[in-house]
């Protein structure tokens, strides 16, 4: 029950330490990490949207870029 637990606490620093690269440093590997974890997630919702759906994945991507590298905002 604990390694599952620790393995989910080092997963949400790994994703903490990434969304601060690419805030802080622009970073685009680290971007492009963020990017692939959501991959599966993107490419589901884009069949709900009446576009086709390259566009609808490329629409969602753009937005999650938007989201990810506004420092304004504090999502974390």
């Amino acid at each position: 029950m604990e390694a599952k637990n620790d393995s989910s606490i080092t997963s949400d620093a790994a994703f903490v330490k990434l969304l601060k690269l690419v805030r802080e440093h622009n970073d685009p590997e680290a971007m492009i990490a963020i990017l692939d974890f959501f991959e599966q997630d993107i490419v589901r919702l884009s069949r709900y949207i009446r576009i086709p759906r390259e566009d609808a994945i490329q629409i969602i991507t753009l937005e999650l870029m938007t989201l990810l590298k506004d420092s304004e905002k504090n999502i974390y």
